[in-house]
């Protein structure tokens, strides 16, 4: 009687403050995630991908994003046979647009390498391997010379802030967008959307970006992986197959165009 209730009180009470001190813990991770300035930095995908394709990743936070990058990301998506296909689409575009933007959105913009600028042509007789020594400058004519050009500026690969950002070249090829947020009282890692432009499809560049994910959901200490899907995309057979995602148990989109994704992260 008497016994039994204060028992069942108290294990009330404790369950209550292990919620609590879980809720705590999980939104400190999210926090902890969504102030990474350098979302790449501690991992390995920077170095792997500049050495399987010809493309690099750049991090940017979604309201960091300029205007150029937004259109870019949106006319990929416009462009992509799936979403072609889907009721809605400009109806949703505004959305869309919102989310790249959001505070809590993290991009990874995927830009084709620039090319290297162009070495000066050789002469022909240093073609032919002789030693050309070029008469020096007569002090008359150094105020009709042309400023040397400073140096060019190394090209990094991981974003940062301020002037790096603007610094970035090279046409975008493919973007993930991506939020740390908590589902069902875990913390997970949403890919809101991935997109390749039609020329770098099949060519693993997918498989690499869904392994970087999971990377990134690691590195943060998440609990699980989370996307949505178009049950009529062709890409839904490689999230199910290529990369062991399942219909997550909070799906409720029978009667939907989209499905919800999940897998734990992989140790």
């Amino acid at each position: 009687g008497r016994h039994g209730a204060v028992r069942r009180g108290s294990r009330k009470k404790l369950a209550k403050t292990e919620r609590q001190q879980r809720d705590a813990t999980n939104k400190a991770l999210i926090a902890k995630a969504n102030a990474d300035k350098d979302l790449l930095a501690g991992t390995e995908v920077v170095r792997d991908i500049g050495e399987k394709f010809d493309v690099h990743f750049e991090a940017v936070a979604g309201a960091q994003l300029q205007a150029s990058e937004v259109e870019a990301c949106l006319s990929l998506l416009s462009a992509s046979p799936a979403l072609a296909e889907a009721a809605g689409w400009k109806q949703e575009e505004a959305e869309r647009r919102s989310a790249l933007a959001a505070p809590d959105t993290h991009v990874l913009l995927l830009r084709k390498r620039p090319l290297p600028d162009e070495p000066p042509a050789l002469s022909d007789a240093e073609a032919e391997g002789w030693v050309v020594i070029h008469h020096p400058v007569e002090p008359k004519d150094l105020g009709r010379l042309a400023p040397l050009a400073p140096p060019p500026q190394p090209f990094t690969q991981a974003a940062g802030l301020g002037g790096g950002r603007e610094a970035a070249r090279g046409e975008i090829v493919g973007f993930l967008q991506l939020r740390f947020c908590i589902q069902s009282d875990r913390p997970v890692l949403h890919l809101q959307e991935l997109e390749l432009a039609e020329p770098v499809r099949a060519s693993g560049l997918g498989e690499h970006a869904m392994q970087t994910v999971e990377e990134l959901a690691r590195k943060h200490c998440m609990s699980g992986l989370v996307l949505t899907c178009l049950k009529s995309n062709p890409a839904l057979s490689f999230y199910c197959d290529k990369c062991r995602y399942s219909v997550d148990e909070t799906s409720r989109s029978a009667a939907k165009e989209y499905v919800t994704l999940s897998k734990g992260v992989p140790a």
